[in-house]
């Protein structure tokens, strides 16, 4: 087998590392991308691409995450939501990232999409309508999305974009490898090479390139909240612990007029309910009907498929405690303690009543639990990393992703760890 050697071996082309390998190229140095998956491109914007593209996860209490496993992460499977770091990671982690998210911003194209994209959506408008009755603001969001790419009548973003709407990652691993950098896909990386308590590279499960090897100066993980901590304890690292996922509990309802079908997901909420630890969402009718069947929720809602063009979806969304852990075997054990539990309640009202105002029928209401989106905290700044995101005992070791996070932000991590990935490029010289 052979041993490749680079300068920076980064793992994972998700937002963290395809953003920190394209800095870093720029900057002149030599660049591996390593990537447990493959670079799926006829499965993207297709219902096969679950299972495939995206692998869905179940803890030991029965909560479902998706986790995408291709070139580019689960930026290829996200919504396209655009949130601000939160304030605290400059204060708790001694991280300005305000300037770096105000770049990519720019950059990238983030804002929310304009009124005459959403004008056709009767359903979302009448529960923006309702919520404002109740005193209850649904905002528009930021995306990652080209309006004039994207059909407003598709919403299939969790399947990933066949038009190149939607911003991914993929796009700076391109430009990373236009850079001269090195992209290995189906290339899972098992663990670190430590020598005398510093990183020297990478060995691989399996390549299809005949490398088992990546030696390298630096190692940068980010490989995502569930795949980092597992690397970390095949070196000898302990991790997995403090783990959180922004789980979200996904309401479906029946209304007397045309539903939710066919209007984008996510594409309003309210973050008045912020300072209390949730915020809700509008969701298309289609993804809140498979979250009612992923997990089973109940009768009812296999019973509400027959009425899918009056179909009506909202969700609440968590920043939960991060009292979970992954164990040594990679199984997920995440409990939610009173606190999280009542948020779930409150936030689950909040979009019932909106809801019931819109014209929903209460007694189609169906709820499906737990179901979680952004893994995290399980290699946190201060447990795990020092300040400057490197691995406590392992110099030029480092973790860019969000289970470098201390707790959970609530929110989309996808621009915070974008505007994470360029400060510490930044912190690298």
């Amino acid at each position: 087998m052979e041993r490749l050697e680079t300068e920076v071996a980064v793992v994972g082309t998700g937002p963290g590392g395809a953003c920190v390998a394209r800095e870093l190229a720029a900057r002149g140095q030599r660049v591996v991308l390593l990537e447990a998956g493959a670079r799926h491109e006829r499965l993207i914007g297709r219902a096969a691409s679950m299972g495939t593209v995206t692998r869905l996860v179940r803890t030991r209490q029965g909560g479902l995450m998706a986790r995408g496993v291709t070139v580019g992460g689960s930026s290829v499977v996200f919504n396209g939501n655009a949130y601000d770091p939160p304030a605290w990671l400059a204060g708790e982690c001694g991280m300005d990232l305000v300037p770096h998210a105000e770049a990519l911003k720019e950059e990238i194209g983030i804002r929310p999409l304009p009124e005459s994209h959403c004008a056709g959506w009767t359903g979302t408008q009448r529960l923006l309508e309702a919520a404002s009755g109740l005193g209850i603001e649904l905002k528009p969001q930021m995306k990652f999305i080209d309006p004039a790419k994207c059909d407003p009548r598709c919403d299939d973003c969790m399947l990933g974009c066949r038009r190149d709407a939607k911003w991914t990652a993929r796009r700076m691993v391109d430009q990373t490898v236009a850079l001269g950098g090195r992209l290995l896909d189906r290339a899972p990386v098992e663990s670190v090479i430590l020598e005398n308590g510093r990183a020297r590279g990478v060995r691989l499960k399996r390549s299809r390139h005949g490398i088992s090897q990546v030696r390298a100066d630096r190692v940068i993980l980010a490989a995502g909240g569930l795949g980092t901590p597992m690397i970390l304890r095949h070196s000898g690292v302990s991790a997995g612990n403090r783990f959180f996922v922004d789980p979200m509990c996904v309401v479906m309802g029946v209304g007397r007029e045309k539903g939710t079908w066919h209007e984008t997901t996510f594409s309003y909420a309210c973050e008045d309910f912020a300072d209390l630890g949730f915020l809700v969402s509008t969701v298309g009718a289609a993804p809140v009907l498979a979250s009612q069947l992923m997990r089973l929720s109940s009768f009812r809602a296999l019973f509400n498929s027959v009425h899918m063009s009056r179909i009506v979806g909202m969700f609440t969304k968590i920043g939960d405690e991060p009292g979970g852990r992954i164990t040594r075997n990679g199984k997920i054990d995440k409990p939610y303690g009173p606190r999280d539990q009542d948020l779930f309640a409150k936030g689950t009202r909040a979009c019932i009543q909106i809801m019931k105002a819109a014209g929903v029928d209460l007694a189609s209401i169906t709820v499906a639990k737990d179901i979680g989106g952004h893994p995290g905290g399980t290699a946190a700044v201060g447990q795990v990393l020092d300040a400057d995101l490197q691995v406590r005992g392992a110099k030029n070791l480092y973790v860019c992703d969000a289970s470098a996070f201390p707790r959970s932000p609530g929110r989309p991590p996808t621009l915070t760890i974008l505007a994470m990935a360029r400060w510490l490029a930044s912190t690298m010289g």
